[in-house]
């Protein structure tokens, strides 16, 4: 035996009882994470059995207590019948806490605990459902700090009270029992969780602001930076929009970001001879690659809350230098500098201040829906929003089946939220996907990816959360496949599971809106033949309701899509140009609704806003219609674009090796060639009549084949 062996002494038994849940402890992933907490818990019960516990030792055993049974409740053991270890364990919690507060108050020493027992004690409220005593209990702990104690505490406590204002229900007491080992996500149905009330969110704000007070008068600039970006975030997640631009430009500011709107005019050809051909090619553009993992972090989440905020703004312009950011920076691997979703930030007195932020497997692929919905133009052959939604489907496929690392501190309730929200990023890419294949008339696939969608979401017992989309959805491929009645009742199913006011629900209302009036139009030319050269297989229509109450609901319509902004602006601009009887005005709202689209780069909405357009140019300025319809005739075909090399084609033949071309949005198509016609014969061009017939001769037969896609005489006749 060596001088140095012989010198150790045996650790005291409370002291090694006390230690061991730092020695056994597992991430909530590892196989032995329940083993672990039972062991743990069973040592520091063991520890406080024992008599003449040291103040320090004794307040440490209880404040471990506490924090590890926090973690089994918060993993939903205690609800569990196959996990009887943990019953009771709520009663032993508060036990804990009262017992450490105690031993802390009496000892000046050991104030650390005094805070720490403190964030436990409001925690375990909030997971009570007593959420208003859980934010006094952490203001007090805020007004009780002293100027002495650590600045990360009065940060700690800062931080806690915004997630306590921002989310009114604690998840983890609604959420079922996990089994053990957690390796896939348990089978149960989330709680809707209701939004913070508008008092909330601006508290929320006002504790942000209080944070970055202090650490611009402290100096603290990772602390003030995290502070700009926490608002924007809770300004985003509230929809309160009109305050988030200033929001993003200051968090920008703070991290060094400036952007250059993308300008879509290509630079002009330099001609032979020209100067310019001399020059060297512009060198591609430099982004701020950021090597501490803060600043890494918080450059993730702020680019995509900015590319959420600037998509839904409509600027498009905006959006594409911040993606290209984005997809930089995950390039470089910047994911892997935060790997356990946690980063640290260093302070001049005391332990660095430790920041949960979104686990980066959830960051990863969020930015493959982030960069599909941003993506609003669905024309070309290989459209980004469809190329985005399914690699990041792709993706998802590869990154399920890998480990997720978590850190030792982590509990099971983590484990399971990370795998729900990774289940409805699949389902957010799926939407994407099905979304951009309607508007591409690929209903095929359209109808499979919404099949794999209500699928998905009914193995994670996630439907009731995409319930309304789904039938949005629906509604649309309805719609898109001359299904009118249908198309209504997908719509009302929509609007009546939506959350009122949501995204979904007034894009439904807006959906039956416009069913309704072109309804309406059908009937006033066709009469009772007005269901004639529609599906086959379409539903009875329900009963008609008065015109003038079809017109009071549609201006109802009109002014919940203004309230929600973005591409829905646009449709109530169509909507109000439909409505209005006054020409003028229906010009103007149609140009309005041309500049939303053109600047979102919206080309789906746009084919249709410049179709309204020309139909009011039509019979006045045949040369300004005629521009106008040229350019839907391009759009209409590129929703659907030909995938042969040869795009010369004519729309509905066939290429070289005898494959149908697609014709793209057929029923927009034949609507451009009958009004092309009408110009043509009207002008005396034989020529172009002859040839334009022939294409209006081939997109009438596609829409009567659309018309009778899965109807009886369709399949007979295949």
């Amino acid at each position: 035996m060596s001088q140095s062996d012989s010198d150790l002494k045996p650790l005291p038994p409370a002291v090694l009882l006390v230690s061991l849940p730092s020695i056994l402890a597992h991430p909530p992933n590892h196989k032995y994470y329940v083993h672990s907490l039972v062991l743990s818990l069973k040592a520091l019960r063991k520890c406080l059995s024992l008599p003449a516990l040291l103040p320090d030792i004794e307040c440490r055993a209880w404040t471990g207590l506490a924090e590890l049974g926090m973690r089994v409740i918060a993993g939903g053991f205690s609800q569990s019948q196959e996990h009887p270890w943990a019953n009771g364990i709520e009663s032993e919690v508060e036990k804990a806490l009262s017992k450490g507060s105690i031993i802390a108050q009496k000892h000046p020493s050991l104030r650390a605990y005094r805070h720490q027992l403190a964030l436990l004690q409001a925690q375990l409220s909030h997971w009570q459902h007593k959420t208003k005593f859980a934010r006094n209990q952490i203001r007090n702990l805020i007004s009780s700090l002293m100027p002495s104690d650590p600045p990360h505490i009065y940060y700690s406590a800062q931080l806690a009270l915004i997630t306590l204002l921002t989310s009114p229900v604690s998840p983890s007491k609604t959420s079922a029992p996990i089994k053990s080992p957690p390796e896939k996500l348990q089978s149960r149905t989330p709680p809707a969780s209701p939004q913070p009330s508008l008092q909330d969110v601006h508290a929320a704000l006002a504790v942000a602001q209080e944070i970055e007070d202090r650490a611009v008068s402290e100096k603290h600039n990772h602390v003030a930076i995290l502070a700009r970006v926490l608002r924007a975030r809770i300004l985003v997640a509230a929809g309160m929009w009109i305050d988030v631009c200033e929001a993003l430009q200051r968090a920008e500011a703070a991290l060094g970001l400036s952007y250059e709107p993308a300008s879509t005019p290509k630079p002009r050809k330099p001609a032979k001879g020209d100067p310019q051909t001399q020059q060297p090619p512009p060198m591609p553009e430099q982004f701020i690659m950021f090597e501490n993992p803060f600043e890494a972090a918080m450059a993730v989440h702020l680019l995509m809350l900015s590319i959420v905020y600037h998509t839904q703004s409509g600027k498009a312009a905006e959006v594409s230098p911040r993606l290209s950011h984005l997809h930089a920076l995950l390039d470089s691997d910047v994911l892997d500098k935060f790997p356990e979703g946690h980063v640290e930030i260093a302070l001049p007195l005391g332990p660095p201040l430790v920041v949960q932020v979104t686990h980066p497997r959830i960051l990863f692929l969020l930015a493959f829906l982030v960069s599909s919905a941003s993506k609003r133009d669905a024309v070309g052959r290989k459209p980004k929003r469809k190329v985005f939604a399914t690699e990041g489907l792709a993706t998802w496929e590869t990154e399920a089946a890998r480990e997720i690392s978590f850190c030792t501190w982590a509990c099971a309730g983590d484990v399971q939220e990370v795998e729900e929200r990774l289940a409805r990023i699949k389902a957010d890419l799926l939407s994407e996907l099905i979304a951009v294949s309607i508007m591409r008339s690929e209903f095929d696939a359209a109808e499979d990816n919404l099949n794999v969608l209500i699928a998905h979401t009914r193995t994670y017992e996630i439907f009731p959360l995409f319930s309304a989309r789904i039938a949005l959805h629906s509604a649309h491929l309805a719609h898109a496949l001359l299904k009118p009645a249908r198309a209504l009742r997908c719509y009302r199913a929509a609007a009546y599971h939506a959350e009122p006011g949501s995204f979904v629900h007034v894009a439904a209302l807006a959906g039956e809106a416009a069913l309704g009036i072109g309804v309406q139009r059908r009937k006033a030319c066709m009469g009772g033949a007005w269901r004639q050269g529609l599906s086959e297989s379409d539903e009875p229509w329900p009963d008609d309701e008065p015109a003038e109450m079809q017109i009071e609901k549609g201006m109802e319509v009109v002014k919940m899509c203004r309230g929600i902004g973005g591409s829905l602006e646009a449709v109530a601009h169509v909507l109000e140009a439909c409505l209005t009887a006054e020409i003028l005005k229906a010009k103007q709202h149609l140009r309005h609704a041309l500049d939303i689209v053109t600047k979102a780069q919206d080309n789906h909405l746009r084919a249709l806003v410049l179709a309204l357009i020309a139909a009011h140019y039509l019979h006045t300025a045949g040369d300004h219609a005629r521009t106008m319809l040229q350019t839907c005739e391009q759009l209409a075909a590129g929703l659907g674009a030909p995938l042969a090399k040869d795009a010369t084609a004519a729309p509905g033949s066939q290429d070289a090796k005898g494959t149908a071309v697609p014709v793209g949005n057929a029923p927009l198509g034949l609507w451009v060639g009958e009004r092309f016609l009408e110009l043509f014969k009207r002008a005396g061009k034989e020529m172009r009549i002859q040839k334009q017939t022939v294409v209006n001769v081939q997109l009438s037969k596609a829409v009567t084949d659309l018309a009778r896609r899965g109807s009886s005489a369709q399949t007979q006749g295949s």
